[in-house]
């Protein structure tokens, strides 16, 4: 596991709210690892701290919540410290969220189109972009540096002399860090300037090429239609002549005006008028030269280039909405949506459930993260809208390499996507490993009743139920949090927070049972037939997909 590259580090993180009856503890000492190209599903019954967790790292907590404590780090970054202003290049851009109910995720008001284009419009200024990218190291190092600093500031454990000579050093860094930011934007800017000069220089030759081929056309088209315009003139002359002499001898041979007269006279008229513009085609039609004719066919023609040579010359600077259009209707086809042209201009209320959640991801993928946060996204949908949004989601995340952190309180849901999973209850993560760890060797009672309490369509045994309710998180329980519900609780549950014991290089699990001088106790009776019921069922999904 070593060898992967952590995308985003949670270290120890402490979230509260504040209510008129105290701290409400939601999240208590979380830390987890998500890796490039991993899904981790965080599972819990509700109140557990999964979308707090989750909310956290993408910096939109309710306004009554409060950090306590805790990191999450994410390109070398501390995302609980950094400022509104650094979040904001992060979140939406870098990670992504889909959430819960996409019926109140989408605006009823604005059309589907526009909500998937908006950030990419509103956040897509490529030359600004491209000259942050090139003094992005610099920035961070400054931004970290006076982290440094407010950290040295609140350490009450310094004495007055430590703490003026850390902060003299701190000074002495951050004049250096900003000397090397400064240097590196001036020469940032002068390079990407240096860039978009050429392809000014570059359009603007084409722009005048362009004028001059068209000009020298016209021209010689001009010439061309000054000669033929008499003949074509009499021309029509002649054919009026002869319509006219053809339309009064049909009225003349015509006994009643009726409403089949009528008709012929206007058919007449039409095939009149269609032997006008047959000829006007003919006689002035463009040039010989097959090329010539491809590109200056009409002056509409020539606009629509210029428009077109336009637009790919903005979108070096920034998204244009042609181009965000475009890029939506892809990706409107990527999440499963039929008629991207047509559906791009309906609004939500014209979608079923599903579909509103495939636009939800749609708008997700716009700013092409590298971490997705799916917030319990199937909650809201029926059961085989379920299965195709997951499947969805496990193929977008294999074609585009995403990290995933899948929120939910189903463990079914988990067997489907999950390479590693973390269990919470109240706050705490009370057991964390690979999918094969927690399913087929689970160690802590809290994740053997969430596997007992899975419908099972095989079992003739009614349902079991977690006894008891999670604890008031306003008074976090002295012990274990789930000890009141646990059958196997021992005295020390109710008196001190058990440690994460390790069970093998990437399984953990907090519980005073995996303690050297702990009862023996063992797996329920139902927990050992499903786990053998899953081993098989996942034998044949294996032989299934070899065979294919």
């Amino acid at each position: 596991m070593s060898k992967k590259e952590v995308v985003v580090q949670v270290k120890d993180l402490e979230v509260s709210f504040r209510t008129n009856q105290g701290f409400v503890r939601a999240v208590r000492g979380v830390s987890f690892d998500l890796y490039r190209g991993e899904t981790l599903a965080i599972v819990g019954e509700s109140g557990s701290g999964k979308s707090v967790t989750s909310r956290s790292i993408m910096g939109i907590l309710a306004g009554n919540a409060v950090v306590n404590a805790g990191q999450i780090i994410y390109q070398n970054q501390d995302l609980i410290k950094i400022s509104e202003d650094d979040f904001h290049k992060i979140r939406g851009n870098k990670i992504g969220m889909i959430f819960q109910d996409p019926t109140s995720a989408l605006n009823p008001i604005m059309r589907v189109g526009k909500q998937i284009t908006e950030a990419m419009i509103l956040n897509g200024n490529r030359r600004q972009d491209k000259i942050k990218a090139l003094y992005h190291n610099e920035e961070v190092e400054i931004i970290n540096i006076n982290i440094r600093k407010d950290d040295i500031i609140a350490d009450e454990t310094l004495s007055k002399e430590e703490k003026s000579a850390k902060l003299e050093a701190i000074k002495q860094e951050l004049v250096v860090a900003k000397e090397a930011f400064k240097a590196q934007k001036r020469k940032a800017t002068q390079e990407v300037n240096a860039e978009y000069k050429l392809i000014t220089e570059k359009y603007k030759k084409e722009v005048d090429e362009y004028k001059e081929a068209f000009k020298a056309y016209s021209k010689a088209n001009k010439e061309k239609y000054a000669k033929i315009k008499p003949e074509f003139k009499s021309k029509v002359e002649q054919m009026k002549l002869d319509f006219k002499k053809d339309l009064s001898k049909f009225k003349k041979n015509s006994s009643a005006k009726t409403l089949k007269f009528k008709l012929e006279i206007k058919q007449m008229k039409n095939d009149f008028k269609g032997r006008v513009e047959s000829l006007r085609k003919d006689m002035f039609k463009v040039g010989s030269d097959a090329e010539v004719r491809s590109m200056f066919s009409s002056l509409k023609y020539y606009f629509s280039k210029r428009r077109e040579m336009k637009d790919l010359y903005r979108r070096n600077f920034k998204v244009t909405k042609t181009e965000a259009r475009l890029e939506a209707y892809k990706i409107m086809s990527e999440v499963g949506i039929a008629e991207p042209e047509k559906r791009f201009k309906m609004y939500p209320f014209q979608f079923s459930g599903g579909m509103k959640q495939r636009i939800v991801i749609a708008i997700a993928l716009m700013a092409q993260p590298e971490v997705l946060i799916c917030d319990e996204p199937t909650t809201a949908l029926d059961v085989t809208i379920q299965a195709q949004i997951l499947d969805l989601i496990k193929r977008i995340k294999k074609d585009r390499n995403l990290s995933v952190i899948f929120i939910t309180h189903n463990l079914g849901v988990v067997a489907n996507v999950a390479d590693r999973v973390a269990v919470m209850y109240a706050g705490k993560v009370v057991e964390y490993g690979t999918l094969d760890d927690v399913f087929y060797n689970p160690k802590h009672p809290y994740t053997w009743a969430l596997m007992s309490s899975m419908p099972d369509i095989n079992s003739k045994e009614k349902l079991q139920t977690i006894s008891g309710t999670p604890p008031n998180m306003l008074f976090p329980p002295k012990g274990d949090a789930f000890a009141q519900r646990n059958p196997y609780a021992m005295a020390i549950d109710f008196e001190e927070q058990p440690p994460l014991f390790k069970v093998s290089e990437e399984h953990y699990a907090a519980t005073w049972l995996l303690h050297p001088d702990a009862p023996k106790v063992e797996l329920p009776e139902i927990i050992k037939e499903r786990i053998t019921f899953m081993k098989s069922e996942a034998i044949k999904l294996r032989g299934e997909k070899h065979g294919k």
